[in-house]
């Protein structure tokens, strides 16, 4: 008996060929043309793609799978990889927060330093607009007394203008990066509460 085992083994080894220990068992796999075919054993070639065993009343007694595609494995591998991300994604988020609680005042502290940018954007657009003003009303005055207008002062009127937009893309931006934040944190929220349920 040890030693009909043993060739057993070596057989499925060296030739991929699938014996069954009974010799009443039977293999179902599929051949090159599609064909169900019902044999002693299972060719090496077709091992690969999957069989059935049967006993001798013709009942499925095991299911071997067929091997993985090449896409099924980078799709295994690219799922192993998501769900590794997802874990340490969840760590982080217990690391940094130990209730609900903790995550809303950290939301709350980071609105508040991007509001605090957008205010301190908006006074610096005051201050350009009354720098503005104010060259304009002089520009305005060399016009009506009939002199060119000072170059220097075109200039000074051309970089407020510039300023005053740079600091509206960043109200823009920071408006935008607010929504971004609120977001995030909604999603951490949704997902930290189902962490800390478990």
């Amino acid at each position: 008996m040890q030693k009909r085992i043993g060739y057993q083994a070596l057989a499925m080894l060296l030739g991929g060929v699938a014996i069954g220990a009974d010799a009443s068992e039977l293999y179902r796999y599929i051949n090159d043309k599609g064909v169900t075919v019902l044999d002693r054993s299972v060719p090496p070639q077709y091992v690969s793609r999957g069989y059935e065993v049967l006993d001798s009343d013709g009942r499925v007694k095991q299911v071997v799978p067929a091997a993985p595609t090449r896409e099924e494995l980078e799709a295994a591998r690219a799922a192993e990889l998501e769900q590794r991300r997802r874990n340490s994604a969840d760590e982080t988020l217990l690391r940094l927060y130990s209730s609900l609680a903790d995550l809303d005042r950290a939301h709350g502290r980071q609105i508040q330093q991007i509001e605090n940018l957008i205010a301190t954007a908006d006074a610096g657009l005051l201050t350009l607009q009354a720098q503005r003003d104010d060259l304009q009303s002089r520009a305005a005055a060399q016009e009506r007394a009939g002199r060119e207008v000072d170059r220097q002062l075109l200039q000074q009127l051309q970089e407020i203008e510039s300023e005053q937009r740079r600091l509206q893309r960043q109200i823009t931006s920071n408006r935008k990066e607010i929504d971004t934040v609120n977001g995030a944190f909604a999603e951490r929220r949704q997902r930290l509460s189902q962490l800390l349920a478990d």
